[in-house]
């Protein structure tokens, strides 16, 4: 049969079967119909079988046709997998997936995990989506992203969810300010300054709230700081202390530009995961991008925050 048979026969009897005849199926082919019929008797004189029956104006598949549309569509399908590889490895394209960081716009940790991803997956860029950062969950569900680091829980089952470490809130003041000789700062202490955060998730901002009401403490006067930069700055000018996750200030804690304490004696722990839809991970190196951010080298926090118990 392969002696015999063409690419343009198998293609014939797929059209003429799913187009239920010789005239739509022309005009998929972009032949004229006779040279269609033309084609079909050739190709029955060659097998010495017929493939089509005329029942009621349409053509309806003999058993031998039935046969060798079950292997046309086969063949058809291989051959189509094998040019779009062959595309593929030959212009070397490039594959692009989103990431958001949960309320943060904190990357420090990006190029250590980029540099270490390229050796195993060259063709893969990953771009930032920070428009997605207040509702990252949500944007993931809606395919506008593929991977969100988060630290409010993730509780839908369509996502997979990577735990990567474990963190704290912390509170962020000038190297001269007196909370910054304090071990610890209090709901109390917090209450009477200047409060710079993120648009927190829900469930953090509930967990602040019952804080303070526990202690009835006064709320503090708070400013939203969409950027991190921007509120790390603020911080450094001393217009006010920022209430932060430890993780997303690391640097500029290490250098010495702000100070951060924790918050409350016994701190307020958080635990950061990785969530991405199953269908994505068959495209992109997920897993192995969430394996990559859990390695210390891209955490830059300090070994007491990444072995906190998880709330």
């Amino acid at each position: 049969m392969s002696q015999m048979l063409e690419i343009r026969h198998l293609r014939l009897v797929r059209a003429i079967a799913e187009e239920g005849g010789p005239t739509r199926a022309a005009a998929r082919l972009h032949l004229t119909q006779s040279a269609v019929s033309h084609q079909l008797a050739e190709l029955e004189g060659r097998l010495g079988v017929a493939l089509f029956t005329r029942v009621r104006r349409q053509l309806k598949l003999t058993p031998a046709g039935a046969r060798l549309l079950d292997a046309a569509r086969a063949m058809l399908a291989d051959l189509a997998r094998i040019e779009r590889d062959l595309q593929h490895a030959g212009s070397r394209r490039r594959e692009t997936f989103r990431i958001a960081v949960e309320c943060f716009t904190t990357y420090h940790w990006l190029p250590p995990v980029l540099s270490a991803l390229a050796k195993d997956h060259p063709d893969v860029d990953v771009r930032i989506a920070l428009e997605a950062r207040r509702e990252p969950v949500a944007a993931l569900l809606r395919g506008e992203i593929e991977l969100a680091v988060v630290s409010s829980p993730v509780r839908d089952r369509a996502l997979v969810v990577e735990p990567l470490f474990d963190d704290e809130w912390t509170v962020i003041v000038p190297p001269s300010h007196p909370l910054a000789a304090r071990p610890y700062v209090t709901v109390v202490e917090l209450g009477r300054e200047k409060l710079l955060a993120h648009d927190a998730p829900r469930s953090d901002v509930e967990r602040l709230r019952e804080l303070i009401a526990s202690e009835r403490a006064p709320m503090p006067l708070a400013a939203t700081v969409p950027l991190t930069d921007a509120l790390v700055e603020l911080v450094k000018a001393g217009l006010g202390v920022g209430l932060v996750s430890r993780w997303a200030v690391a640097p500029s804690v290490a250098r010495g530009e702000v100070v951060a304490r924790r918050f409350t004696r016994d701190g307020l722990p958080e635990r950061w995961t990785a969530a991405y839809r199953a269908d994505a991970a068959a495209r992109f190196p997920l897993a192995r991008f969430a394996e990559l951010l859990r390695a210390p080298s891209s955490l830059m926090a300090p070994p007491r925050a990444r072995q906190r118990r998880p709330r």
